[in-house]
């Protein structure tokens, strides 16, 4: 990571659906269409194969992000947009539920 960026969070945002990362770790889904946060979407917890380094964001247009995990691996649809995420999303990031606490 370059150190003179310390952003860790980007969305690859498709036509329909948002993937929040942190780093390569998929972190939060989100549906364009009603905002709705998708807490049981299989990329969750799941690394990105590949991704476009800092800065390089825009060559990812087009592209699918993969998935892989130990039981399942995730293919998406064309990359549409790539951006930061606005601040209130990291609060319904993954990480941030606590344990014995049910997320809407």
């Amino acid at each position: 990571m370059d150190p003179k960026n310390r952003r860790r969070h980007r969305v690859f945002a498709t036509k329909h659906t948002e993937y929040h990362l942190r780093a390569d770790e998929c972190v939060a889904v989100r549906d364009r269409s009603t905002g709705a946060w998708l807490r049981q979407h299989a990329a969750l917890r799941l690394r990105a194969v590949q991704l476009p380094p800092l800065g390089a964001d825009a060559e990812w247009i087009g592209r699918r992000l993969q998935f892989w995990g130990h039981a399942t691996d995730v293919t998406t649809s064309p990359v549409t947009e790539v951006m930061r995420p606005e601040l209130p999303a990291l609060a319904h990031y993954v990480s941030g539920v606590r344990s014995g606490e049910i997320a809407a």
